[in-house]
C-alpha cells in the first residue's frame, strides 16, 4: 500500500487579492504497485483549520476553503534503475477571501489569523495489483475506489 511522505504546505503572496499555494510530497509505492503500473486519483484540499486556536469547539469545524482540480497520475515503470516513489508538486492560486475562515479582529483591532493546511488523498483507480486488488476495488461500478493513501501537511498561519 502506497504511503505519502514529507507533505508540506507553503502560501505566498501573488498580489493585494490572490496568493500562490504549493503543495509538495512524495509518494512510496509498494513494490506490487510500481511494476503493475497504478493508477491513482489524486485529491488536494486546502482546510480551514480551527482546532489549535478553539480547543473548545467541536470537531469537524474543519471547513475546505478551496480544493486543487484533481489529477489522474501514476509512476510509469519506465526508470532503471527502478525507482518506488514518485514526488508531485501542485501550485494553485487562490483569492485571499477564501482563506479567511476566521473572519473578524482580535481584541487589539487586528484580523484573526487563520490556519490552513492541505489534505491529500489517494485513491485506486487501474491497475491494482494483487492482493490489494481485491480489498482495493469493489464489483460494483458505482462504489468509489478504495483509499490508496492519505496524508496532511504543515499547518500555514496568516492573515491574508
Amino acid at each position: 500500500m502506497s504511503v505519502i511522505h514529507n507533505a508540506s504546505l507553503t502560501i505566498e503572496d501573488v498580489s493585494p487579492f490572490t496568493v500562490r499555494a504549493r503543495v509538495k510530497y512524495l509518494v512510496a509505492q509498494f513494490p506490487p504497485e510500481y511494476w503493475a503500473g497504478t493508477v491513482y486519483y489524486e485529491e488536494i484540499h486546502l482546510i480551514g483549520d480551527d482546532a489549535p486556536f478553539n480547543p473548545a469547539a467541536p470537531s469537524g469545524t474543519d471547513i475546505v476553503v478551496a480544493a486543487f482540480t484533481p489529477q489522474y497520475i501514476s509512476n510509469h515503470p519506465i526508470v532503471v534503475p527502478p525507482r518506488f516513489y514518485f514526488e508531485r508538486e501542485r501550485v494553485l492560486i487562490v483569492a485571499k477571501n477564501a482563506l479567511n475562515e476566521d473572519p473578524g479582529f482580535t481584541a487589539l483591532g487586528f484580523p484573526k489569523p487563520d490556519e490552513i493546511f492541505a489534505r491529500i488523498t489517494l485513491k485506486y483507480v487501474a491497475n491494482v495489483p494483487f492482493p490489494l486488488a481485491a480489498a482495493a476495488m469493489s464489483p460494483f461500478p458505482t462504489t468509489p475506489p478504495t483509499v490508496a493513501a492519505t496524508a496532511q501537511t504543515n499547518t500555514v498561519t496568516g492573515t491574508w
